[in-house]
């Protein structure tokens, strides 16, 4: 047989691809591959936070997290916290000289685009405003068309029981009333990565052929073993650790996948004839606010897998919507969580649960930033080479505020930014458009120096480096 040659594009062909399971390996830089490249993710969590309890306090390099940032405190060294971002005057005021949707909705659709939102009576949120769709595109999209990555999906778009498709539950867009609709069904971005098959309808929907192929396929780990095992053969130790390692987790995620429910099969279906045994995990019922972390969880380790094996390097991720009323039944808690979020007691019940909720979600964010760790790119890791933007649609949540958002960069980005850091710009406050260019440029589109509305700030953001 002949030897594979250790490039990620032959990785990533053929059978290979069928696996998207294949980190960047040591090997492949002996090779003389290129580097890593650097990969854009958004982290959403929604209601906001409470300013005490989020921001840190200290010096730039030596600083403590508080309550709701606590879950971070092992990976804080590879955190960058900008306090001190605000939306501008086009989404603090609204379009045509009055306010446009609500704060969620506008905080929503001005996150990555900089833009307020169109006037019009498509969408009713809290406060029984109206507005219509975002006015422009996002900056992840952008960065799609202009960078073109060389990957199987130009970005990805996922989000964790969404249920809505208003306004404030669209974070990506096109362009102008073009919002993208994150897919919600992990089965149906298990298909996408690893069958090499894509729904040619709209994202996040089931085809029926998806449904059948997942029905009838042996594992793709069992179809693709021999290959594997030729691939394992050129490699060192370290090499074969890793990819066993990998394997073994996505084969994981493959399992828990194939225990959900299939229409007509009573709930449950093949995993492999290779082993005819029916998995005992428990199945994800995207209906039932008590699986919201199970499908969380599925959805972020199939996040990692995309941008590890260079399935895609723009990347979105949606919990819930913004106004999230989801139940946290799991954490042993009563009341929807915007209610909750919006209680202006400073103790008691709400004020707990609330808390409860906010640490909760920094967990999974912890989780998912530990998982991109995980992955080794050489002498970096794919956190490394990663920028992270963690945000939310309003900054403190029982004022609706959007002057000063809970904005968190996690990752190196390639050696672009620099992490374990508290950058506090005082009484200045920087317009997220600054932000969006900022990224922009680390991701490589260098000459950019404006983005969204013309009312924003232009330029990069200060002390990133």
């Amino acid at each position: 047989m002949n030897p594979i040659r250790l490039t990620r594009r032959n990785l990533l062909r053929g059978s290979l691809a069928a696996t998207a399971a294949i980190p960047l390996l040591d090997a492949q830089r002996a090779s003389g591959a290129d580097p890593a490249p650097t990969r854009f993710v958004v982290f959403s969590t929604p209601n906001g936070t409470r300013n005490k309890m989020f921001w840190p306090s200290g010096t730039e390099t030596d600083f403590t997290l508080p309550a709701l940032t606590a879950p971070l405190e092992s990976i804080k060294h590879k955190l960058l916290f900008l306090r001190g971002i605000r939306l501008n005057d086009a989404l603090q005021n609204g379009a045509l000289g009055g306010t446009v949707g609500s704060e969620h909705a506008r905080g929503t659709g001005g996150m990555l685009t900089g833009r307020p939102l169109k006037s019009g009576k498509n969408f009713v949120s809290f406060g029984n405003t109206t507005s219509g769709w975002g006015t422009g595109q996002s900056i992840d999209q952008y960065l799609a068309e202009r960078l073109m990555p060389p990957t199987t999906h130009k970005s990805l778009q996922l989000g964790v029981h969404v249920r809505d498709a208003e306004v404030r539950a669209r974070i990506a867009y096109k362009g102008a009333d073009q919002p993208i609709p994150p897919r919600e069904d992990p089965a149906d971005v298990f298909a996408a990565l690893f069958s090499g098959v894509t729904n040619p309808g709209m994202p996040g929907m089931a085809d029926p052929a998806l449904e059948r192929l997942r029905a009838q396929r042996r594992s793709v780990f069992d179809l693709t073993r021999s290959r594997i095992d030729a691939l394992k053969n050129q490699l060192g130790s370290a090499d074969k650790a890793k990819l066993d390692s990998h394997l073994t987790s996505m084969r994981e995620v493959e399992q828990r996948i194939a225990a959900m429910p299939m229409p007509g099969n009573g709930g449950t279906m093949p995993v492999s004839d290779s082993t005819c045994e029916r998995p005992t995990l428990e199945s994800v019922d995207l209906k039932d606010d008590g699986a919201y972390a199970k499908a969380g969880k599925l959805q972020m380790d199939l996040a990692a897998a995309a941008l590890a094996c260079d399935q895609t390097r723009i990347l979105t991720f949606q919990w819930s919507y913004s106004e999230s009323e989801h139940l946290f039944q799991f954490l042993n808690l009563s009341g929807n969580h915007h209610a909750i979020s919006h209680d202006f007691s400073q103790s008691g019940t709400n004020f707990d649960a609330y808390n409860k909720i906010q640490a909760w979600y920094t967990e999974q964010l912890a989780y998912f930033l530990n998982k991109l760790d995980s992955y080794q790119e050489g002498e970096k890791t794919l956190l490394d080479n990663t920028i992270v933007l963690w945000a939310s649609e309003i900054g403190e949540s029982t004022q609706h505020d959007l002057t000063l958002m809970p904005y968190v960069f996690a990752g190196g980005a390639g050696g672009k930014i620099k992490p374990g850091r508290f950058v506090d710009y005082g009484t200045t406050r920087h317009d997220n458009n600054r932000m969006l260019v900022s990224i922009a440029q680390i991701m490589g589109a260098e000459d950019l120096t404006s983005f969204g509305d013309a009312s924003g700030q232009t330029g990069t953001l200060p002390s990133l480096t």
